[in-house]
C-alpha cells in the first residue's frame, strides 16, 4: 500500500524494486531474457501492461505445488495464533485474505519501501523490527492487534469489524492505497484454509486480546453469524426505525421502463447511481404474475449484477457491494427490505435471514433466489 504504514500489491502489479529482485534472481539461473519483460518509461516507473504476474497472483492458473504447500504452512501458523487468542474463524479468514494480497501468503524479506513479511508490515510505521516482522507468529499477532505491542491498530482494535465486509475489515488494518483489493482473495483463502484443515466457521470473541471492554452489546457476534449464513460479506445490524409516509406514483421511472414511481424511489435511484456508479437497473414493472409486488406500485428496483453470482466471485462481490450500500443507507433513503443471494434483509428486523421465495418464486432458481440481481423495496 502507498501510505505511511504498509505497502500493498493490487491487480497483480509488482513494484519496480520487486521486478529488479525478480530479474536478479532469474539472471542467476541464466534466464537473461526476463530483462525484456520490465521496460521502464521516462518516469522510471514500470509499464504495468508488460509486467508478469507474481507467482500465485489472482488470475494466475500456474500456482506451483511448492507455493501452495508454503501457503498452507503459513495459514496454519496464522490460524494457530487466532485459535490461541480465542478469535473466531472469520478473523483467520480476514488475515489470510490480507496476506494473500500483500505477499501471496509468503514470508517475503522485501517489498515496497521497507515492507517485509506475510502482511508487508513496515518497521518505519511502528510494526516492529525487520527481525520481528519476519517471524510469522509475531506478524500474525501484530495483524490481530490488541493490548500488546506494536502500536498500529490491529483487527481486534477496529470497532465493528465483524459487521464489515471482509475486504473492509482488512483495509481498516492495512490502510492500503488499493482499498478494494482484498475481497478478490476470499475464495482462494477459503481453499487454502480447507487444505490446511482450518475451521473458518468456529465461534470466538472477535475482540479477544483487546485492551478494555469491546464496543456494542453483542451485535458483532450476531453479525458474524449473519455473514457466515449469507455467503460472506453481507452487512447486518440493528433495526432501522423511521417514519415514511405513503407516496403516490407521480414521477416517470428514471430507469426508462415507461412506468411511474414514487418520489422516494426516484430519489433512491439518483443516489444509487451517484454513489455506486453505472448500474443495470429497472424499477417499475407490471409484474402480471405477481401483482402484489412493489414493482407495479413504483416502490421497488432490481439491480442486475451480470450473471449467476453462485458461479462468479466478482459477481457475488458486486452484489454484496450493492446490497450493503442499500442496507447502510436505509435510514436515510427509506429502504424497506433488500433481497439478494437467497437472503432477505428488512429494516424492521435489521438482519439477514433465508429467503423462501414469498410463495411466488423458487428460491433455488437463479432469478427466484435473487442470485443474478439485487431487489430493493422502499416504503
Amino acid at each position: 500500500m502507498f501510505d505511511a504504514r504498509n505497502a500493498s500489491r493490487a491487480g497483480g502489479l509488482m513494484s519496480a524494486g520487486l521486478v529488479l529482485k525478480a530479474v536478479s534472481a532469474m539472471a542467476l539461473v541464466g534466464v537473461v531474457g526476463l530483462l525484456m519483460l520490465a521496460p521502464f518509461g521516462a518516469s522510471g516507473k514500470p509499464q504495468a501492461a508488460c509486467l508478469p504476474l507474481a507467482p500465485g497472483q489472482a488470475g494466475d492458473a500456474n500456482t506451483s505445488v511448492k507455493l501452495r504447500q508454503n501457503q498452507i504452512a503459513f495459514a496454519r501458523i496464522i490460524d494457530d495464533v487466532a485459535v490461541k487468542r480465542g478469535l473466531p474463524g472469520q478473523a483467520t479468514l480476514v488475515a489470510l485474505m490480507t496476506a494473500l494480497q500483500e505477499s501471496q501468503l509468503q514470508n517475503l524479506s522485501y517489498g515496497d519501501r521497507d515492507s517485509v513479511g506475510l502482511f508487508q508490515q513496515r518497521p518505519a510505521a511502528g510494526w516492529g523490527s525487520v527481525e520481528q516482522i519476519m517471524d510469522p507468529r509475531y506478524a500474525a499477532e501484530a495483524f490481530f492487534g490488541g493490548v500488546n505491542p506494536p502500536d498500529p491498530p490491529g483487527l481486534v482494535d477496529i470497532n465493528g469489524w465483524p459487521s464489515m465486509s471482509y475486504n473492509d475489515a482488512a483495509q481498516a488494518v492495512q490502510v492500503s492505497g488499493f482499498p478494494d483489493a482484498y475481497g478478490q482473495h476470499e475464495e482462494a483463502a477459503k481453499s487454502i484454509a480447507a487444505s490446511a484443515g482450518i475451521n473458518l466457521n468456529r465461534p470466538g470473541d472477535p475482540y479477544a486480546g483487546r485492551a478494555g471492554a469491546p464496543p456494542g452489546g453483542g451485535d458483532d457476534a450476531q453479525a458474524l453469524t449473519d455473514n457466515s449464513q449469507c455467503g460472506q460479506g453481507l452487512i447486518s445490524g440493528q433495526p432501522v426505525n423511521g417514519v415514511w409516509p405513503p407516496e403516490q406514483q407521480t414521477i416517470a421511472d428514471p430507469t426508462g421502463t415507461g412506468g411511474l414511481v414514487t418520489p422516494r424511489t426516484a430519489a433512491w435511484v439518483a443516489l444509487a447511481r451517484k454513489s455506486l456508479g453505472t448500474l443495470s437497473m429497472s424499477c417499475w414493472d407490471a409484474h402480471a404474475w405477481n401483482p402484489t409486488s412493489d414493482h407495479p406500485r413504483g416502490k421497488a428496483c432490481d439491480i442486475m449484477v451480470g450473471g449467476d453470482s453462485r458461479r462468479s466471485a466478482p459477481i457475488k462481490a458486486e452484489g454484496d457491494r450493492i446490497a450493503n450500500w442499500a442496507v447502510q443507507t436505509a435510514a436515510q433513503t427509506g429502504v424497506h427490505y433488500v433481497i439478494w443471494y437467497g437472503k432477505i434483509w428488512s429494516a424492521k428486523r435489521g438482519t439477514w435471514i433465508p429467503y423462501n421465495g414469498g410463495g411466488v418464486y423458487v428460491p433455488t432458481d437463479v432469478t427466484g433466489g435473487h442470485f443474478d440481481h439485487v431487489h430493493v423495496s422502499l416504503y
